[in-house]
């Protein structure tokens, strides 16, 4: 495990969020006031492969998470994950879908997640070590899928198309949207800007979006002065940042950690 960001604030904490995000590759958490909007501690690192060992390891380099919290939520970004109508799903599909679609056989907890709003289960696997590690120390926890979270928070309106990409350290996720419909979602990984590029024209051609018209919202960890944003400017016209709304710290850009303010702002 290695860690990537770490910042803390001296301001009183008054009913505390704790907010944990991890991926294949990937872990990070927040903790803010009820409201989301004010960023009392934030942690990002990266890891190898999430074994017992490494939740071990996750657990003990910060101790802060074993503290009492008004409210824990969780968000799963793991790559494992498909959309399936509500019309057509059954709650006892999801094992068989995860095998069938995605190969998965064993060593993973299948979660179905009920997207309301755009008539849509999200099923998505996530290894046993993380998830029964996270319900033991968190029982009263929420679970969400990061995609989830994009799908609640994404304007579904625009009219020549939206392509909302979040970049974590070896991967990130794409959700398509254009005029109320969603197009595509899905994730990849990258090892070069070249990577990206190719999935994102690809994705372009088979939707019919065009370059110079469609919208390019960019969160996670791109830099605006990086080979990857520059390479992506030679191609598309419209490119945004998507950027968190809590009052941080100004250590890092705002657009760096936008999901975990997407999941802390779903506090109650």
């Amino acid at each position: 495990m290695k860690q990537l960001f770490h910042t803390v604030s001296e301001d009183n904490r008054v009913q505390p969020v704790l907010s944990i995000k991890l991926s294949d590759k990937s872990a990070g958490f927040s903790v803010t006031n009820k409201q989301g909007n004010l960023l009392y501690q934030l942690s990002y690192c990266s890891v190898n492969e999430w074994t017992d060992e490494e939740m071990d390891n996750f657990f003990s380099s910060y101790p802060e998470l074993e503290e009492d919290y008004y409210q824990v939520l969780i968000s799963y970004a793991f790559r494992k994950q498909i959309l399936v109508p509500a019309g057509s799903y059954r709650k006892n599909d999801g094992g068989l879908l995860m095998s069938s679609l995605l190969g998965i056989s064993g060593g993973s907890s299948v979660v179905s997640e009920a997207i309301p709003e755009w008539q849509l289960y999200n099923v998505y696997a996530v290894p046993d070590t993380v998830h029964d590690r996270l319900r033991r120390q968190f029982p009263k926890a929420t679970f969400r899928h990061q995609q989830s979270l994009e799908l609640r928070n994404t304007n579904a309106g625009v009219q020549h198309g939206s392509i909302q990409v979040d970049f974590a350290t070896e991967d990130f996720s794409v959700l398509v949207v254009s005029q109320s419909k969603l197009l595509f979602s899905g994730s990849f990984e990258y090892v070069t800007p070249a990577d990206v590029l190719y999935q994102l024209l690809r994705v372009c051609r088979y939707l019919s979006l065009s370059q110079q018209d469609v919208q390019l919202q960019l969160s996670g960890l791109i830099d605006s002065n990086s080979a990857l944003y520059k390479e992506l400017y030679l191609y598309f016209i419209h490119i945004e940042f998507r950027e968190a709304t809590w009052s941080a710290i100004n250590e890092y850009p705002a657009h760096f950690f936008t999901s975990l303010n997407d999941l802390a702002q779903c506090a109650l």
